[in-house]
Parts: structure tokens; C-alpha cells; sequence
């Protein structure tokens, strides 16, 4: 089976430059993905967490709206972190069509290519999430769990073949 024109609405937050959220939009777009790129949100009170100097990645997740038939991809430039983690390159609504990614790690180190690279790979990790993906063992895979920025840059943009057959894409 064919993969299925998959509409997903980009969410930057307040502070995310405009320039940013298009170049993921175009490089969503160039893998085949029907991409709409939304309003700015408002980071939500309560996300900053001041012990830790970051944000809590499941407070803007929660301000990722979405309706039926959506999947909707938040980004922010804030760094983000889970309790069990220090931090988080993106985070998926295990029980829904929502994600998040947050840039600041993915830009360390990184000139222009290799950062849009990463954003991709995060963005595409986190939407598989919105499919029902689970992490991959295949390093190569786009939805290996990405521990640090040498896994991100190991991995690949897409699904490997066994994630594709999970997903009904062949």
C-alpha cells in the first residue's frame, strides 16, 4: 500500500522564528507530507520550570491542540525536558495526533544543513509517534530513540521498512 497524503499542521510557539517553521514546512513537504503552517501560540504559564531553568515539555504539548483527522507538530525554541530526562528533543502525545520539538540542542554544533537535517529527523521521529510508532531498534531508522545529537545525526529522515510495514506503507 501507498503511503497516504498525510496533512500536518505546523504549531511554532512565540519566539520561533517564521523562517524556521517554513524551512520545515518545505522539508516536510519535499518528503511528502501536506504541510500548513499555523498562527503563533503563546507559551503557556506554568511550562517554566525556574529550578531547572527549562521548560516542561508536557505543559506545551497540552497546548497543542488537535482536532479529528489532524496531526499537528508544535515547535519551540525553548529547551525542554521531561521529569525522567534532562531533557528532550521532542515529545509525543502517546494517545494522540499531537508532538513537540525543541530546537536549542539541535542547533548545537550544527551549521545551517546539518541543523535542518536534525529538525527533520526530530520532526519525522515525533509524527511517527502520531501514527503509533514505537522507538526503533535500527540505529538508522528515523524513529531510533535519539539520546544525544550523535544519534540524531546517525539516524536517517525516514521509516525503515519494517516501521513502513507497521505503518501499511510498503
Amino acid at each position: 500500500m501507498q503511503r497516504p497524503a498525510l496533512e500536518i499542521r505546523v504549531l511554532p510557539f512565540t519566539g520561533t522564528d517564521a523562517a524556521v517553521a517554513q524551512a520545515l514546512r518545505e522539508e516536510l513537504t519535499a518528503l511528502g507530507f501536506v504541510v500548513n503552517v499555523l498562527k503563533p501560540a503563546a507559551v503557556p504559564a506554568g511550562a517554566y520550570e525556574p529550578r531547572r531553568r527549562q521548560y516542561r515539555a508536557e505543559v506545551l504539548l497540552d497546548r497543542v491542540r488537535v482536532a479529528p483527522g489532524e496531526h499537528v507538530l508544535g515547535v519551540t525554541e525553548l529547551d525542554l525536558y521531561v521529569e525522567e530526562l534532562n531533557f528532550v528533543f521532542g515529545l509525543a502525545d502517546p494517545h494522540g495526533r499531537a508532538a513537540i520539538i525543541a530546537l536549542p540542542r539541535l542547533r548545537l554544533g550544527a551549521d545551517a544543513p546539518v541543523f535542518r537535517a536534525r529538525m527533520t529527523k526530530e520532526a519525522v521521529h515525533e509524527l511517527g509517534h502520531t501514527l503509533g510508532l514505537a522507538h526503533c531498534p535500527d540505529r538508522a531508522c528515523v524513529m531510533a530513540f535519539s539520546n544525544m545529537l550523535a544519534d540524531t545525526d546517525r539516524k536517517g529522515v525516514w521509516f525503515c521498512r519494517r516501521c513502513r510495514a507497521k505503518l501499511g506503507w510498503g
